[in-house]
């Protein structure tokens, strides 16, 4: 299996089969042995200080509506963005971006498998701006810019393959990336502006003689901020909430609680025993809070999605923990509704009860 592959089996959750195979046994796990790529060993949580008493919220599952057309099943989704009204999530395997309710009833969905305008090849990032919808068209290596009702309305190319995508305003773009490992210096952030014009890129990848095991060090999540400032929280290795401003200047590190603990892995890779220290599945951030899923065991061999959120204050404490009644894999935070892509890659809606 090829480097983007394997990279990939940890996007999300596994491709859903076909509807007309849905329900005919196919398991979750079996689901995964399709991409999983490599078993983990987890040794037990440690690190973390001596447990104290922190609040605990539920969070109830909100009745979503109900959906029979095709388009509403979401196949590998991979990337979430709110607006006032809206809820838009990448889905790599039908090359599409769904658009839902807030209340999960399905509207519409655009986008088509392609290389031309208005077409996608692996979309895996999605963000909502003055009624412009930004897509991370990434195995075609640009991105797209389509309006509120799905028609194209332009785009650029750039040169790697675009992970995920953040508007940070009119015409500003924060653009993720993954590295290749085949030059030395690549960058995980880029900031691009009107016209497909770079304008900063920083957030040099780590490297070593491993590449496989660089592209799990390197894997990031971001969290929009106010007045164009944006987060950076990497999912192993580092327990800091890195502050940039919309120019690209890193304006702070925040360390995190350590009561949201790591989970060691050693990596079964040839040679010197390699160990990660799997921090943060996904992360979103809500009115000056953020919140963290922390990875669990899956099978006592790998790690997989978690169902307990970290509420982490601006100065880094935990204030609170949100227990989810199943594992998600991605999602976003408005007020106290947490919108989700459960282990089954399906769309959950949940309201925080405090």
């Amino acid at each position: 299996m090829i480097e983007a592959e394997r990279a990939l089996a940890f996007e999300g959750p596994p491709c859903r089969p076909a509807k007309s195979t849905v329900g005919m046994g196919m398991t979750r796990r079996a689901a995964e042995a399709m991409v999983v790529i490599l078993s983990l060993t987890v040794a037990a949580a440690s690190g973390g200080a001596k447990e104290q008493a922190v609040e605990r919220w539920k969070a109830v599952e909100v009745a979503a509506a109900a959906n029979e057309a095709d388009e509403a099943l979401l196949g590998r989704p991979l990337s979430l963005a709110l607006d006032a009204e809206c809820l838009y999530v990448a889905d790599a395997q039908d090359c599409a971006v769904k658009v839902f309710s807030k209340d999960g009833r399905f509207l519409r969905a655009f986008g088509r498998k392609g290389r031309g305008p208005g077409e996608l090849t692996f979309p895996s990032g999605v963000s909502v701006v003055g009624g412009r919808v930004y897509v991370a068209d990434k195995l075609n290596y640009r991105i797209q810019i389509f309006d509120g009702e799905g028609k194209p309305r332009g785009g650029y190319p750039v040169p790697f393959a675009p992970d995920k995508v953040f508007a940070m305003g009119a015409e500003t773009l924060l653009i993720t990336g993954n590295p290749t490992g085949r030059r030395a210096g690549e960058m995980l952030l880029h900031i691009y502006g009107d016209a497909g014009r770079l304008r900063w890129e920083g957030l040099e990848a780590r490297s070593s003689s491993d590449p496989m095991y660089d592209t799990f060090r390197n894997m990031i999540l971001v969290c929009p901020g106010e007045e164009k400032d944006f987060y950076v929280v990497f999912r192993s290795g580092d327990r800091t909430i890195l502050r940039f401003a919309g120019t690209g200047v890193l304006r702070g590190k925040t360390p995190v609680d350590e009561r949201h603990a790591f989970r060691p892995l050693d990596m079964p890779f040839k040679g010197p025993k390699k160990r990660l220290l799997g921090f943060c599945w996904a992360a979103a951030r809500d009115r000056g809070l953020f919140y963290l899923s922390a990875p669990e065991p899956v099978d006592g061999k790998d790690l997989g999605p978690g169902r307990r959120l970290s509420v982490i204050d601006k100065d880094g404490r935990l204030q609170a923990v949100v227990e989810l009644p199943c594992p998600v894999h991605r999602f976003v935070v408005e007020e106290d509704r947490v919108f989700a892509i459960d282990d089954e890659g399906g769309l959950r809606i949940f309201e925080i009860v405090r």
